[in-house]
């Protein structure tokens, strides 16, 4: 009798061992108290929560879990409220399905920054789970297999839940981050550096209803950007792309009354392909935003026309002084005079007007070629502005005009005029981020002509009253597309700026010192807006109020050394602040030449 019953026994932990084994794991441990697995191979354990406010620390270099189901199970029949749970850089926890169990949890806390994956699906569990805070730390990496890798199902009431992203999270055949219809208050961020990702035809991230989901990092489809990247599949959603996130994939409208918010800085240009229901579509750095898919571009190259004009207008008039101020000084200019420059200018953006941050750098060549009733003037300069947002425009000008004084002694004032036209080549480049390329950026590129004159009027005094002078100028920009998305409808502006100006100058035998300068408002009275299209939507952008007017005020000092009757040596500083914001320095050391 006896001997029966001690092979029952030994039956029975035969078969025990035989099923833990077929299992996976070696053993489950209820833990009353904050726990730290130890740093012995843990492999095929399971850990169980067994009360409140408890915390278990899984640290580097321990492995938790094997190829069974659940590696840590939170909410037991005592239904533990608060649970943490915390895997340090150089931990892995991992099992079959549903490695960490969070299954009608409430407050749960998982913070990540090792390994956190499963052989099939559900990484984290968060069936019916209330108020979790999910933190997947730079480094840190969650990931599933063959399903959805952290997962909202609901069979009761799963709301309130937080994930923040900036490590990885993955699914190589699912759904990275999935919360179904029914699930609501679900917030993600996905912070900069942070990856969330699948390879196949799922969406990449679903959410419920009435949730948030604001992307700084990538957010990417890897299987095709033709597939869905983002699925509010229920309604009341808000998805907030910020700064320079990335989304590769088509973002879907499933549900009803969401929202795309758009974050990504004054000038960003952007082209989304979006689809099922409408959404409502916001920039909320003030952009204009295109409906039809979510889109918009940066007007650096028209909002500046204006602007440019204005300080070429400045540059021929300060060469002209100059050149008088030679002429006076060093009589002998028979055949032609020429000076050199560069600048550097900087401009602020402003949110509030929409102003393009930019710095321009130029150099050119101005000459002078003197006649008997008048000067030819030929202008030649080569530029380029960088805008803040990824778009830079190489400009290269001709201008070719007249010049004349006309000098009347029996007057306090004498005028000269000057009428200058001409061509500028533009060649822009810009970088757009879009999710219909597998970078989540295109290269966009644009080629063109426009077409300028410049015209102005100073009455000088050659005593103590300042000059006044007035300018108008106009421009001509044709129609032309850029290689993607973008297309330019013909846009034609007028300029009119007044000015006081002044200049002293001091000569002591071969040298020259001049002081001068000019204060200049402009006001564009023609031309404020531009009509356009992104991918065929037409719509025209009106440029700010603000932008249309600008004070410019110039101060400069140079010094000139006369070598001999044709040439000089000379070198000059011109510094300019507007109140757009904008600052620049001109700087000049070169060789006055006559010819």
């Amino acid at each position: 009798m006896l001997s029966f019953w001690k092979k029952r026994i030994l039956n029975i932990f035969l078969y025990a061992y035989l099923f833990l084994n077929a299992s996976g794991y070696a053993a489950d441990f209820s833990f009353t108290d904050n726990t730290t697995v130890p740093t012995a191979d843990s492999s095929g354990d399971r850990y169980i929560f067994n009360g409140d406010n408890l915390t278990l620390t899984v640290p580097d270099g321990v492995t938790l879990g094997s190829t069974a189901t659940q590696a840590i199970i939170n909410a037991n029949t005592n239904s533990p409220v608060n649970p943490i749970v915390v895997v340090e850089s150089g931990a892995v926890v991992t099992s079959s399905t549903n490695t960490i169990q969070g299954k009608a949890s409430e407050n749960l806390i998982i913070t990540n920054s090792g390994t956190i994956s499963t052989n099939t699906t559900r990484a984290i569990n968060l069936l019916n789970a209330q108020t979790a805070t999910i933190t997947n730390n730079s480094g840190g990496i969650i990931s599933s297999n063959t399903g959805n890798t952290i997962n909202g199902d609901e069979t009761g009431t799963t709301d309130g839940n937080t994930i923040s992203n900036s490590g990885t999270i993955f699914s190589t055949d699912g759904i990275a981050i999935r919360f179904i219809s029914g699930t609501t208050s679900t917030n993600i961020t996905n912070n900069s550096g942070g990856i969330i990702y699948n390879d196949s035809t799922e969406d990449v991230v679903r959410l419920g209803g009435s949730s948030t989901l604001i992307n700084s990092g990538t957010i990417q489809n890897k299987n095709s950007p033709s597939n869905d990247s983002i699925d509010m599949i229920d309604s009341n959603n808000t998805v907030t792309l910020k700064n320079g996130g990335k989304v590769i994939g088509i973002i879907r409208s499933t549900g009803s009354n969401n929202t795309l918010q758009l974050n990504h800085g004054v000038g960003q240009s952007y082209f989304y392909e979006t689809a099922g229901n409408d959404m409502t579509l916001t920039d909320l750095d003030g952009n204009q935003v295109v409906q039809g898919s979510a889109s918009s571009v940066g007007q650096g190259g028209t909002e500046t026309i204006d602007e440019i004009l204005g300080y070429k207008s400045i540059n021929i008039r300060n060469f002209i002084n100059n050149y008088k101020n030679t002429q006076k000084s060093n009589s002998v200019i028979e055949n032609g005079w020429g000076q050199t420059f560069g600048s550097f200018l900087k401009r602020k953006s402003n949110k509030s007007n929409l102003a393009l941050g930019y710095e321009y750098k130029n150099i050119g060549v101005n000459l002078i070629f003197p006649d008997t009733d008048r000067n030819y003037l030929l202008s030649f300069e080569a530029g380029r502005i960088n805008f803040d947002k990824d778009h830079e425009l190489d400009r290269l000008s001709f201008l070719y005009g007249i010049h004349t004084d006309q000098n009347n002694n029996n007057s306090k004032f004498y005028n000269e005029y000057f009428v200058i036209g001409g061509i500028t080549l533009n060649n822009s480049r810009r970088t757009i981020l879009t999710n219909t390329t597998t970078t989540g950026k295109q290269n966009i590129n644009d080629s063109y002509e426009s077409y300028e004159i410049l015209s102005g009027l100073r009455m000088n005094n050659p005593h103590y009253i300042p000059n006044l002078g007035l300018t108008l100028n106009y421009s001509l920009t044709p129609n032309h597309d850029e290689s993607n998305y973008f297309s330019w409808d013909l846009r034609q502006l007028t300029n009119l700026s007044f000015s006081l100006s002044d200049n002293f100058k001091i000569r002591k035998d071969n040298s020259l010192f001049k002081l001068g300068w000019i204060i200049d408002s402009r006001a564009l009275i023609f031309g404020n807006e531009q009509d356009y299209s992104i991918n065929g939507k037409n719509v025209t952008y009106k440029q700010d109020n603000d932008l249309t007017h600008e004070v410019s005020f110039v101060a400069n000092a140079g010094y000139t050394k006369y070598l001999n009757n044709n040439s000089s040596f000379n070198f000059s500083i011109d510094g300019k602040l507007t109140t757009q914001n904008t600052s620049s320095l001109s700087g000049f050391l070169g060789y006055d030449f006559s010819f």
